[in-house]
């Protein structure tokens, strides 16, 4: 391997990942690594490259920087409450690829935290500030107040990806961390799965981090970021997979509990009923609504349903022919921004919002004060040691 740069890997944790995905290691042999390569590897006699490690973990289906995790992770699965849809049951086997992003989601949590701690700070204070059997107005507005959100606000934000844009901003000043993927890690050829999950919350009194699936639509993505915002709010971690524009309500008392949350807190009950004029046809009525709130039309026509400003009838007669409408409009949208994104070939301006702009900064600035060496900077990156090291080198000015 003269000129390339070596992954020094636990092997052991080739072990852990085929027991855990129930895979053989005949299973990972290709032309160019052979089943003998691939038993030097995992009994640490052989080191693959940095290529060869990033090719071998998507295969493994985990995160790059679980590899060169010292100890192996216990063989059960992470023990995170999943507080799933209609029926409310959890989830019975995720996918190799969320449990990936689960598992670096918690390392990234572990290790902040500690800094955190180490660095004196305090546990942020609106972290179980209320229980989940404390009224929903009052939950929605203390988080109002918190993100500073009012109707002069939302004026001056044009679109989705503005509104989101400024949540997550304000998120991360205040302490939660905020990561946003539509692949596991950095492989894009991972793709996670709306059906599967929108996002998550892992619970933290000084790190929590929200995770959005950035396959979704952006309005929806908004809801989701809400939604586990509530959960914060409430201290309880969860795994939704529920869309917010769903005709159905969920069964689970929290999931139920933290959309109405989401829903007070995006599109407050007293100023969309100022708004809301009983004189204007429906079309109106939505267009108005979504105009002044940022949201979709979809999100105000629940709300109104739910607030008897519309009926039953009416809401399930419109519901579908605009899903399905939003949904093409949203595919368009989406597949636009991907030719964009495709024509520009910028890898870091994705990585920001991957791992999140607060999170990379403090990844950063314990490399600089040597809290942390360039190949642990990698593990949290999500990427190799040369790849962690140039990343630095652009952030951080020489001299």
């Amino acid at each position: 391997m003269d000129g390339m740069a070596v992954a020094r890997i636990n092997g052991q944790i080739i072990s852990w990942a085929l027991r855990r995905s129930g895979a053989s290691l005949e299973s990972l042999a290709t032309l160019k690594v052979n089943l003998e390569r691939l038993k030097r590897w995992e009994s640490g006699d052989e080191s693959p490259s940095e290529g060869q490690a990033e090719e071998l973990a998507d295969r493994l289906g985990i995160a790059y920087p679980m590899l060169y995790m010292a100890t192996v992770p216990p063989d059960e699965p992470i023990k995170t409450p999943d507080l799933r849809t209609l029926d409310g049951q959890p989830l019975r086997k995720p996918s190799l690829g969320l449990l990936s992003v689960l598992d670096s989601s918690r390392a990234r949590q572990n290790w902040y935290r500690e800094e955190l701690i180490e660095s004196g700070s305090e546990p942020l204070p609106f972290v179980s500030r209320f229980g989940i059997a404390d009224p929903i107005h009052d939950i929605a507005a203390d988080m109002r107040v918190e993100f500073r959100v009012a109707a002069t606000t939302r004026s001056d934000l044009h679109g989705y990806e503005e509104l989101l844009k400024s949540l997550v901003v304000r998120a991360e000043e205040l302490g939660i961390l905020v990561m946003r993927s539509a692949v596991v890690g950095h492989a894009t050829t991972r793709k996670l799965s709306v059906k599967e999950f929108r996002g998550f919350v892992l619970l933290d009194t000084f790190a929590p981090i929200i995770f959005v699936n950035d396959n979704d639509a952006k309005a929806a993505q908004i809801f989701t970021l809400a939604h586990e915002l509530a959960h914060i709010w409430v201290g309880a971690s969860g795994i939704s997979d529920r869309d917010p524009e769903d005709k159905e309500s969920s069964k689970n008392p929290v999931e139920t509990k933290c959309d109405a949350i989401a829903a007070e807190f995006l599109v407050p009950e007293a100023e969309l009923r100022t708004y809301w004029n009983t004189g204007l046809r429906l079309e109106s009525n939505l267009l108005n609504s979504s105009h002044t709130f940022n949201v979709s039309s979809l999100v105000i026509l629940r709300r109104a349903k739910d607030l008897n400003l519309i009926t039953n009838s009416v809401f399930f007669a419109t519901v579908h022919e605009r899903y399905e409408a939003y949904k093409r409009h949203e595919r368009e949208a989406r597949e636009k921004e991907s030719r964009k994104k495709n024509r520009k070939g910028n890898f870091y301006n994705s990585f920001e919002i991957r791992n999140g702009r607060k999170f990379n900064s403090a990844v950063v600035g314990a490399v600089r004060e040597q809290r942390a060496t360039y190949a642990e900077a990698g593990t949290l990156f999500g990427i190799s040691p040369g790849a962690a090291s140039r990343y630095i080198e652009k952030m951080v000015p020489s001299g």
